[in-house]
């Protein structure tokens, strides 16, 4: 999402062009996922020292979630803590485990695939994931 909305991001015309194919309703949205937006959007380094307020975050994110494309996916279900447990088992801990373990086990209960410039998704065999490359 950070590379759709940040013009100025390397990634965005890739981001761009794979926005603009997805059908109404196919873009799944989750709580992880926002408050990383919110994150990155507000932080000075990710910005490029021009971070925006979290009033412009929160409208950000707004939009988004009012695009047609758009779905929330709400909290978690047995089904999505079954994946995320199976997806943290026998790893060794690295910093980004538990937020890729708990969004690739929300797509995988959802029967969704999950799209990322992130290739570490890769690590989990019953994950359907997309890789953008830049």
């Amino acid at each position: 999402m950070f590379a759709i909305v940040v013009e100025r991001h390397v990634h965005h015309p890739a981001a761009w062009q794979w926005w603009n194919k997805q059908a109404a309703s196919s873009v799944g949205l989750c709580l992880p996922v926002r408050l990383g937006l919110l994150r990155l959007l507000t932080n000075t380094k990710a910005m490029e020292n021009i971070p925006v307020t979290p009033d412009e975050a929160l409208a950000a994110w707004d939009a988004m979630e009012a695009d047609e494309r758009t779905f929330i996916i709400g909290n978690p279900t047995t089904a999505s803590e079954i994946c995320f447990r199976k997806n943290v088992a026998g790893r060794m801990p690295t910093p980004n485990l538990w937020t890729d373990a708990l969004l690739a086990a929300w797509a995988e209960a959802a029967d969704c695939r999950l799209t990322s410039f992130d290739g570490g998704f890769r690590s989990f065999p019953s994950l359907e994931f997309e890789w953008l490359h830049g």
